[in-house]
């Protein structure tokens, strides 16, 4: 038996029911518009004022790039999902929510991903970094953090 209250989402009362599931990276990135713009689809909170337009359009401009970077990851074949490190410390941080398994500094590009047993994991790092690197103009790092077996 579930129960809920105004405002709260459906928790399981009893250990028969089943576990909430936290979403993953690739849950998280499907939820993104890839746009131009690559703002959320799903509605987020307001946004403080910044100082200046210009700080706008730089953030604006990471936003876009952070969203189009996962998506050209994950579409590599073999990439299963992006990974947010050992203690989900891997993640660009933006206004309201953060891109976990891509770290973008203005010195590097870091990618950690998860791959497909069935693929060639060399084979797979590198089309993720030729995919990256078309574009980010600072060096790129993949790091294959783990490996699941293909879905059967």
């Amino acid at each position: 038996m579930t129960t809920s209250s105004p405002g709260s989402s459906r928790l399981p009362t009893s250990s028969r029911d089943a576990e909430p599931v936290a979403p993953t990276p690739l849950d998280v990135a499907a939820a993104f518009d890839t746009s131009p713009v690559g703002r959320p689809l799903a509605a987020s909170p307001p946004r403080p004022p910044r100082a200046s337009a210009g700080d706008d359009a730089d953030v604006a401009d990471q936003e876009d790039l952070a969203d189009r970077v996962v998506a050209a990851v994950l579409a590599v074949p073999g990439v299963v999902r992006l990974h947010a490190g050992a203690f989900g410390e891997v993640a660009t941080y933006l206004p309201g929510r953060a891109v976990t398994g891509v770290r973008l500094r203005p010195d590097e590009a870091e990618v950690h991903l998860v791959v497909s047993a069935g693929r060639p994991i060399p084979e797979v790092a590198g089309n993720v970094h030729e995919a990256v690197r078309a574009l980010v103009s600072e060096p790129v790092h993949v790091f294959v953090e783990d490996v699941e077996p293909p879905p059967t």
